[in-house]
């Protein structure tokens, strides 16, 4: 009998113990969050986003420098931690840059790169 109830002890505590350890965060990434993105080179530029999950739909603005540009497109899956967003804004000559960022948040860190015509980049963000 002492032996079942050990052995029963010891499975739960395997299954507990797997269900916890880091992996893909299945967190809404809700919040502020602050960082860098890379442009050419070596260069980096402060970033923050403020994100909002609400019934499943993604809403968010980033704030690059002086500019906030709402989120045209997002999404985010819980059981892997893929994140995408979208959004417009005006770059030389008036004409309009559309960026894509794909990105994999895990517990309060964000990662991923950014892409616009022909230009990318990588950005990092820590959840505030």
């Amino acid at each position: 009998m002492h032996l079942k109830i050990l052995c029963v002890t010891i499975v739960l505590f395997t299954l507990v113990s797997c269900s916890s350890q880091s992996g893909p965060s299945n967190n809404a990434p809700s919040g502020k969050w602050s960082g860098e993105y890379q442009l050419s080179g070596d260069r980096s530029e402060p970033i923050s986003l403020e994100l909002n999950w609400e019934k499943e739909n993604l809403r968010g603005i980033v704030h690059a420098g002086a500019r906030s540009l709402p989120l045209t497109k997002a999404a985010f899956k819980p059981d892997t931690g893929a994140i995408t967003m979208e959004f417009d804004t005006e770059g030389n000559g008036g004409r309009t840059v559309h960026y894509v960022i794909d990105g994999k948040v895990n517990a309060n860190m964000m990662t991923g790169t950014w892409t616009h015509d022909d230009q990318h980049g990588d950005f990092r963000v820590t959840k505030q």
